[in-house]
């Protein structure tokens, strides 16, 4: 049975570059920004040095078959930095890319209508080394990166930093939700994965609460007021956090699927009624880290159950997008 299977994994991956010019390596630390019709991918770590492929895309208005994915590469574009443990922002079209470690300045940003790179130059009170593995959003026009113990906020108008007092104060690997004014942290650690916790700032949670979560990623869908955490540091698990109640579930998944192995430094994006999962850090039974090339993906239309998607789903997701994209929305309760 081994031995078939890798048989046809072997026949599906030359199959798939047989159709497809361009397919992306493996990485983690990498970003991943939807817009408009397109899913940016740049940057990551591939193992022993960057990763090859810095700056690439996933047509979302495609059909598909999972596994067959019609990827784009924008890694010859003149000026692309290579980036790993970085965060990133799009502020209407253009993509900001901030921090982490690089062979470029502290910001980078990428017009997705001209496609052109560049890196601006910035004021104020810049921020020094602590941009490495977090997390920024975005309201109006300015950028809040949480450093730690103070918060960075570049003003995209004018490119000026300013900064904030802060309380939470976990450094890294933790994730951060934009709700109405406020910004929902979740986990993260000061510098080393013992301090990993799953503590949301300032608010007390019931529920199914995680023991701990870094290095996770996480998704926001409006329509359930739900907050998605996928895996993380020695962590297999889906959790939910309901933003009304602030109550804990594990959700029930209806179909076998995903990875198999603890999966961290990857990225979780909403794209309508799915969320694909892309790449990242595979921790193998020995505790190495190696690379991951895959991606899932899996239906989250219902509130409280979900499933994988196969290799025998076809898909077009531009058609299910979500609000912050397209005005109508296709979800159901």
């Amino acid at each position: 049975m081994n031995i078939l299977l890798s048989i046809v994994l072997f026949c599906l991956i030359n199959l798939h570059k047989s159709i497809f010019a361009f397919v992306p390596s493996g990485r983690a630390e990498h970003n991943a920004v939807l817009i408009d019709k397109r899913l940016y991918f740049h940057g990551g770590w591939g193992g022993v040095y960057y990763a090859p492929d810095q700056l690439f895309y996933l047509d979302v208005s495609k059909s598909f078959i999972i596994y067959f994915m019609p990827w784009t590469n924008l890694s010859s574009t003149s000026g692309v930095t290579c980036r790993t443990g970085a965060t990133a922002c799009a502020d209407e079209t253009t993509i900001y890319y901030i921090g982490g470690y690089h062979c470029g300045d502290l910001v980078s940003k990428f017009d997705t209508i001209s496609l052109q790179w560049s890196e601006p130059t910035t004021s104020g009170s810049i921020p020094g080394e602590e941009i490495k593995w977090v997390q920024c959003v975005i309201l109006g026009h300015k950028i809040y990166v949480n450093g730690g113990f103070k918060m960075n906020i570049l003003d995209t108008s004018n490119l000026f930093w300013s900064t904030s007092s802060l309380i939470y104060n976990k450094t890294q690997f933790y994730s951060a939700t934009l709700l109405n004014d406020s910004i929902l942290y979740i986990g993260g650690e000061f510098s080393t994965l013992d301090s990993c916790q799953a503590n949301s700032n300032q608010e007390t949670t019931s529920g199914e609460i995680p023991t701990r979560k870094c290095h996770h990623a996480s998704v926001y869908i409006p329509q359930h007021n739900r907050i998605l955490l996928f895996y993380g540091y020695n962590d297999n698990t889906i959790n939910s956090l309901d933003t009304l109640t602030f109550t804990w579930t594990i959700p029930v998944i209806l179909n076998s699927g995903g990875p198999r192995r603890s999966l961290e430094a990857h990225t979780a994006t909403l794209i309508g009624a799915y969320v694909l999962i892309a790449f990242g850090y595979y921790l193998t039974n020995d505790g190495h880290r190696v690379t991951s090339p895959d991606t899932f993906l899996i239906d989250v239309s219902h509130k409280d159950s979900y499933k994988w998607l196969t290799m025998n789903d076809y898909h077009n997701l531009i058609n299910n997008l979500t609000p912050q994209n397209k005005k109508e929305h296709l979800y159901r309760d």
